[in-house]
């Protein structure tokens, strides 16, 4: 090979390497598992709208908090249940991403802000926005995301809107795609784990 040909490779492989760096966002499928697999997974979880998940969950960080929820999504409808040991503070929240109400042993009220209400009722909140999409496995849609696959094409960890959830197990229905188990979901102020004890899929997805 002439010095001319080989400073012609050099100056290819530094562009190639220049456009690379330029245009990666995210990590590189070679080290993210199964990228077939995971938009196969993605298409038939984006298909269930009808779902409910007993378990439980503990908070620590600026609060702490520990004990079970009860989460029913029908559309964008949800009803939340989460009570502490022996039902201690027990709350509902119920209706959709832009309006929720709120329903504990003092009353009722309705808020646009229920992330904020219940920060300032109870000293702890919940990702409303995302943990119904994040807890199926699943970014929200529309906005800016970072994740890493598993070789079976499942969030091995997702970086969106401020918080990383780490999905540490996976459980698999007796039909449907396998779904999240037990989750770390952290902002750097407050890491949430849930565990889930039961899934159902009312609108049952393909494997």
């Amino acid at each position: 090979m002439t010095a001319r040909r080989r400073l012609q490779g050099l100056v290819a492989f530094a562009l190639v390497s220049l456009v690379g760096c330029a245009t990666w966002t995210g990590p590189r499928p070679a080290q993210t598992g199964d990228e077939a697999a995971w938009q196969a997974r993605r298409a038939a979880l984006q298909t269930v709208t009808h779902w409910s998940l007993n378990g439980r969950i503990a908070a620590t960080g600026l609060f702490g908090f520990s004990g079970r929820v009860r989460w029913q999504q029908r559309g964008e409808q949800f009803v939340i249940d989460v009570a502490g040991p022996f039902g201690a503070g027990a709350t509902r929240l119920s209706g959709s991403a832009d309006q929720v109400e709120i329903r504990n042993a003092e009353g009722a009220w309705v808020t646009t802000d229920a992330q904020g209400d219940l920060q300032r009722a109870y000293g702890w909140t919940l990702p409303l926005a995302g943990l119904e999409r994040w807890a199926l496995g699943l970014p929200i849609p529309g906005q800016p995301a970072r994740w890493v696959l598993d070789g079976n094409g499942r969030l091995l960890t997702l970086d969106q809107a401020g918080w990383t959830v780490t999905y540490e197990r996976y459980t698999q229905p007796v039909s449907g795609p396998a779904l999240p188990q037990k989750l770390l979901i952290d902002n750097g102020e407050t890491r949430w784990r849930l565990l889930v004890d039961r899934w159902q899929l009312d609108q049952a997805a393909p494997a």
